[in-house]
This record gives C-alpha cells, structure tokens and sequence, in this order.
C-alpha cells in the first residue's frame, strides 16, 4: 500500500496530473489496498464515482457489489480507482467519465476537451469555459 500512495502523490504533487486513474485492486481480497492508499492521499473522497461505478456493473454482474472502487482529490487532482476486469473498466468508466472534466474544472485543474461523438460530457450552464 505504501507504494501505491507514493506513486499517488508523485503523480499528483511532482507530475501535476490533473487525473490520476487506477486499475485493479478494488476486490475483498486481502491484497485489493488500492482504495486505502487513495483514502490515506486524498484531502476529499467523491463516494459518489464508486456507487456509480457500481451501479453499472451491477447491470451485468451480481458480484459487483464486492467492488470498493472509489475517487478522491488531492490538491487539484482527481483520483478514481477502476477495477481490473478490462470490460469493468470500460464499462465504469463510461459510467462515470461524463462528470470527471467538470469535476477537475471544480477543482482548478484545466479545462478538459472530450470527442463528443464518442462520450458526452454534463457541463452545468453556471460554470462556464474560462477565458484563454
């Protein structure tokens, strides 16, 4: 778990990403620590990305409700763990990529640019494009 956070905060703190996304280790098993070490770097937890995420999976597979997948921010930086499961991760991040480009603009990171004809994105009329 210590390697993971430190790879968290590099990326956030030494790197500036603006999105942080994880891979696998959401599970009930004893080596899934993603979750933990996101909650240990994280100033704010977004629970909300992780009962979406499960919600869709849920949509194909009862054993979703094993998942701990969650999303957090640290400084201006959006952390979200998927699960490890190529068509989970496909179908979460479907799920939840819609607010993640309004989400960082929240957060002061930048302005995120989207192929709209592959994936909509809800921006709220009451936050508008900053200026160039």
């Amino acid at each position: 778990m210590d390697r993971i956070e430190e790879v968290l905060r590099e990326l956030c703190d030494v790197e500036g990403c603006c999105l942080v996304v994880t891979t696998g280790g959401t599970g009930p098993a004893k080596r899934d620590v993603t979750p933990e070490a996101t909650e240990a770097v994280c100033e704010k937890m977004l629970p909300g990305f992780g009962e979406q995420m499960r919600a869709v999976s849920l949509k194909v597979v009862p054993t979703a409700i094993l998942s701990r997948q969650t999303a957090g921010i640290r400084g201006e930086s959006l952390i979200v763990n998927l699960p490890g499961k190529p068509s989970a991760i496909d179908d979460c991040l479907r799920g939840v990529f819609p607010a993640i480009p309004t989400c960082i603009t929240l957060i002061d990171g930048p302005w995120l640019e989207v192929n709209e004809d592959f994936i909509q994105v809800f921006r709220p009329k009451h936050i508008p494009r900053p200026a160039s």
